[in-house]
């Protein structure tokens, strides 16, 4: 689904200490990483539109005005802040803040924010417990999206202070002591009932979640932002290749796709013995890649071994290490020909 301005939430800033043409540059560039594509309506006025919104970018002496328009406040909040990440690490001499002026409300929380609370925490293999939270308003994570950030405290000594806006549209996070972690994870199950979401969390050594996952109590309450970011494909065949980060989003595509999909799952690990439960369809195949044998580049070349019946027909779903994932992209979408409208290639994590 696309969106038009007319029937929008809208809001508008300058980006600040950037010249026109470098913003189109840097934007077009970051558009095609995310599938989509920045177009030129003149040469003073380029868009992108998404499933959430639309972004515009128009001339304004010098420099850019970005103007966001989406059909609900959660969805505006939603690519605002993308757009201000992406600012926020453009190695130039831009000043970290922007000022926005339309449809927001100073001193309340983000429009996609939501308080929970923990029903309970149940280990399902050697290396990931699930977490179920519930709280009233949550069937919105049901649909709209696959992924959320989960906030709680850096420091769980700390009761939470949750972020919200000021008076210029931009998010206040708390800082010092109640600095709050952000990590994005992935709806894994649901209950209308109960209203309760599920998200899965990958145990390993030094992961902040991790430790929180394993010390957190029923009753405590956490952060929710979202929904946001991808959906369940929809093809005749489906290659879905990912490493543990991966695994909750390839789980919930697999159980939610129609019955006869046909398709190729291929799964990263760090070693044999850490594999998880796959709820894989008898027609589709299944591979473990191991990465103390492999590394992280495993998981592409093996996914470049699948004979793909008809590419126009098929879904290509691809998430792993970024640098994995940006050289995925390039093979993908340049030599298999695979569009931005049959696939989904992102860098879960970076390696550093």
């Amino acid at each position: 689904m696309t969106t038009t301005a007319t029937e929008l939430h809208r809001i508008e800033s300058l980006i600040p200490g950037i010249e026109f043409a470098k913003a189109i540059e840097l934007f077009a560039a970051e558009a095609m990483l995310h599938n989509l594509t920045l177009e030129e309506i003149t040469s003073t006025h380029y868009r992108v539109n998404s499933p959430v919104g639309m972004v515009e970018f128009l001339k304004a002496d010098t420099e850019a005005k970005l103007v966001i328009s989406a059909p609900s406040q959660e969805a505006l909040h939603l690519v605002k802040e993308s757009i201000e990440h992406l600012i926020g690490h453009i190695d130039v001499n831009i000043p970290p803040q922007m000022v926005w002026s339309g449809d927001f409300t100073a001193g309340v929380h983000p429009p996609n924010f939501l308080e929970v609370q923990v029903v309970r925490t149940a280990a399902f293999s050697s290396n990931f417990i699930r977490v179920t939270v519930a709280a009233k308003g949550i069937e919105r994570f049901f649909e709209g999206g696959l992924h959320f950030r989960l906030l709680f405290s850096k420091n769980l000594g700390f009761e939470a202070r949750w972020p919200y806006w000021d008076d210029k549209g931009r998010t206040v996070w708390p800082e010092g002591d109640y600095e709050l972690m952000r990590p994005v994870y992935t709806v894994r199950q649901f209950d209308k009932s109960a209203q309760t979401i599920d998200f899965d969390v990958f145990l390993h050594e030094g992961g902040p979640t991790a430790e929180w996952a394993a010390r957190v109590n029923e009753g405590d309450k956490v952060g929710l932002l979202g929904p946001g970011g991808g959906w369940i494909p929809e093809a005749e065949y489906l290659l879905l290749a990912g490493d543990e980060t991966a695994i909750p989003a390839i789980s919930r595509i697999l159980e939610s796709s129609p019955a006869g999909t046909k398709g190729a799952v291929i799964i990263s690990v760090s070693k044999k013995g850490m594999e998880a439960p796959i709820p894989l369809p008898e027609i589709m195949s299944l591979e473990w890649i191991y990465q103390d044998t492999h590394g992280h580049d495993g998981l592409f070349e093996a996914a470049k071994q699948i004979e793909i019946p008809e590419v126009q027909e098929a879904f290509l779903w691809f998430a792993a290490e970024k640098k994995t994932a940006k050289k995925a992209r390039k093979y993908f979408r340049n030599e298999v020909g695979f569009k931005a409208d049959n696939c989904y290639i992102a860098g879960f994590w970076e390696e550093e």
